[in-house]
Parts: C-alpha cells; structure tokens; sequence
C-alpha cells in the first residue's frame, strides 16, 4: 500500500482555481464517499479543503491508478460547481494540480498539519481543518485503512511536537489574524471603527477575536445560523444582525468582513452599490471565504475597497523573516517525523521480511553443510553460524541501504 497526495493549493493556483474544488464542512462527508467510491475496494481516503487548498489522500495498492482517479475527481468537483464540461474544466486545472506519494506525500501532510505549508505560515487553525477532514472517514460505510489513520494520527502528534519544540506555535498567527492586520494596514488604527462580520463559525470567532484586540467596538454578526450568530455576538459583546438585512447594515459601518463557507456569493454588487451610495467615507471589504462570498465586481464600485485572501501575500514575506528561525527548526523537526513514519510503515515490514527470508535460507544451507560434516565440534559449529550471519548481513547492507533512499 502507498501513502497518495493529489490536490491543488495557494502554492501555485490562483483563488479563481481555489474556490472551484472548495468543499465546505457540510458537504465534506458527502464528497469523501464520492472519492472512495471512485477507487479500488481495498483504498482509503479523505480530502482536506481550507481557505487555502483542497486536497485528497489516500493508500493504494495501485498509487498510478488511484491518481488517475483523484485528479479525475478533482475535475468533477471543478465542473460541479461551475457548471461547466468536464474536459473544459479539466484542462483548466491540470496546470495547478500536483501528486506526491510514499515519504513526499507524508511529508507535505505533516507540514500542513504543522502550518509551514499555509498561507501565512505558522497558521494554528489549519490543524482543526485537518482534524475534520480526518473525522470526514469516519461517516462513510467502509473500513478505514490503518496506516491511512495512523498517518493522520501521527501527523496531527508531529505538529503539536514541532510547534512547542520550534517555537512556532507562540506566533499563534491565522488567515483571520492576517485579515485584520492587513485592514490595520490599509484603514489605519481600528479603534472606534465598526464593523459587520458575516460568518459565524470557527473563522468567524478567530476574526471577531482577532477585531475586539485591534480596538473595535461597534460590531455586527450575521449568520446562516441564527443561533450561532447570537453565541458569538453575546461572546464578544456585539450585536447580531438577521442575514437578509446584510445589505443595510453594509451602510452603517466601516468594514465588512465575510466567512461563511457558503457556495454562492452572500454579498452581491449591488447590494454594496446601494450602500455604497449614501457614504462619504470608503468601504473596505475583506473576503476571506472560499468559494468567495462577495461578488468580485465589487471592487469597481467607486469609493470601496474589497481585499480577498489573495491580498495577504503581501504581508507573508515580512511574517516569514520574523519567524525564519523557528520554521527552520520545525522543518527539520517534521522531515525527521516523516522519516520515522516511512521506516516504521513501508521500510520496516519490508526489510524485516528480507531479513527473515535471508535468515531461513542461511539458516537451512548451514545445517544441509553440517549433516555433510563428520565430528563437528561445537565450536566449529559456533564459527560457522556467526559467519554465515555476518556474510549475509553486509551482503544485505547495501541493498537496504538502496531500498532506504529510494523511499525517501
């Protein structure tokens, strides 16, 4: 069985790419069956989709076929949520999707977990994200690989590890905390600007955190759970605001900021052109959904600015100086962790039954000689054995040595 990655990520696809394989936590146990339906009885998988990225993992017993597979269904997603013809939409995001397996696939999953893999790196919400695309498996009706879950497992253990070893995890830095430093940057101070936050949920909170701390006090939440928008505005001491009336209160504050995980636009053009209207100062909007929440013609509207998560690169190259050394020893920290993971999974079981069979082999031809031999003494016998031994374990060295790297 081999540990398979295929996806697509900030990396290298642009948001428009992002948005159309992006699979909210609602649809994500749906999406996982689809996936493991797609494959050979005796595959797992699951999929993990961020603000940031979308991708499947799986073990194989026939990795080419499986990946196939994967990108073919990356294609379904793509198409899906566009509507448009399947070899269209292939051909569009064949140029951004990448395969990894065996070590670089475990490698890539543990860095994820880890957040050196995401858009502002040392990200400690992406960990959670990961977490749900792990429970993901546990809702479909089919037996769960062991060393798919020890994967996760394991990957999940690393990144707690590399974090507090590295000292990573003091930046405690995410997507929301990004969001609300790059409108610092751009509006200036937000004490005693107000604010509508629509989406309510672990985003949501991180960014309404993330508001309360630069010094806002008038905020508005809106939700697609009601209920969830009241918890969060008597935590934070805000208002809650009924999603339909989104489009008035737009009017009524400085900043607009989204996260819903919904599939369709909840902000439209018009809806900010109306309130854009009656406004003497600009409008900044950020959207940090993905799918999009507000319409992209929003940033023609005179007098708004509209910033997506595409917008915080800019502050990513002074966060990565800030924390190069950390990240440098949580690196090492987490190759070493895939290492160990690859020798105890995929090294291990293969070089114990090479030892095995060598040691049956050397052991039978060592007796077949003996029962040839008359008046062996004991310590003949002794010799021989431990020769026998050390013949065919430096014969073994290098071809071991061979079958180690090439793992890697």
């Amino acid at each position: 069985m081999t540990f398979i990655l295929t996806g697509v990520s900030h990396q290298n696809a642009p948001l428009s790419i992002l948005e159309r394989v992006a699979i909210s936590e609602e649809e994500l146990p749906d999406r996982v069956r689809e996936l493991t339906d797609r494959l050979e009885p005796s595959d797992s998988a699951t999929i993990l989709s961020t603000c940031n990225r979308t991708e499947l993992y799986a073990v194989s017993r026939n990795p080419g076929a499986a990946i196939e597979e994967m990108v073919a269904y990356l294609s379904v997603l793509g198409s899906r949520r566009n509507g448009t013809n399947l070899n269209a939409t292939n051909n569009e995001l064949a140029p951004f999707v990448y395969a990894k397996t065996g070590y670089q696939a475990v490698h890539h999953l543990f860095r994820v977990v880890t957040g050196l893999e995401s858009l502002v790196q040392g990200d400690h919400q992406v960990a959670g994200q990961v977490s749900r695309a792990f429970q993901a498996l546990g809702s479909i009706d089919r037996a769960i690989d062991t060393r798919l879950s020890r994967m996760f497992h394991v990957a999940f253990r690393t990144g707690r590890f590399a974090r507090k070893e590295s000292g990573l995890g003091w930046s405690q830095v995410s997507i929301p905390s990004f969001g609300v430093k790059l409108l610092e940057r751009e509006v200036g101070d937000l004490h005693g600007k107000s604010a509508l936050l629509v989406g309510a949920g672990e985003t949501g909170r991180l960014t309404a955190m993330s508001l309360v701390r630069a010094g806002v006090k008038d905020m508005r939440i809106a939700s697609r759970s009601t209920e969830r928008a009241h918890g969060l505005a008597t935590d934070m001491d805000a208002a809650t605001v009924v999603l339909n009336d989104v489009p008035t209160e737009i009017s009524k504050v400085d900043i607009v900021i989204t996260c819903t995980g919904a599939t369709t636009h909840v902000i439209s053009k018009s809806d900010v052109e109306d309130a854009a209207e009656s406004r003497v100062d600009k409008l900044h909007v950020l959207d940090l959904g993905l799918p999009r929440d507000v319409q992209p013609s929003v940033a023609d509207i005179p007098n708004v600015d509209l910033y997506t998560i595409e917008d915080l690169q800019q502050l990513e190259a002074e966060h990565r100086a800030q924390i190069a050394e950390a990240s440098a020893k949580a690196e090492a920290i987490v190759a070493d962790a895939a290492e160990q993971f690859i020798d105890d999974i995929e090294i291990q079981p293969l070089l114990r039954g090479i030892g095995e069979s060598a040691e049956r082999i050397r052991a039978a031809e060592l007796e077949r000689t003996l029962d040839r031999l008359d008046d062996i003494d004991p310590q003949t016998r002794e010799a021989l054995d431990a020769m026998t031994r050390s013949m065919v374990k430096r014969i073994l060295a290098d071809p071991i040595q061979i079958l180690r790297q090439r793992k890697r």
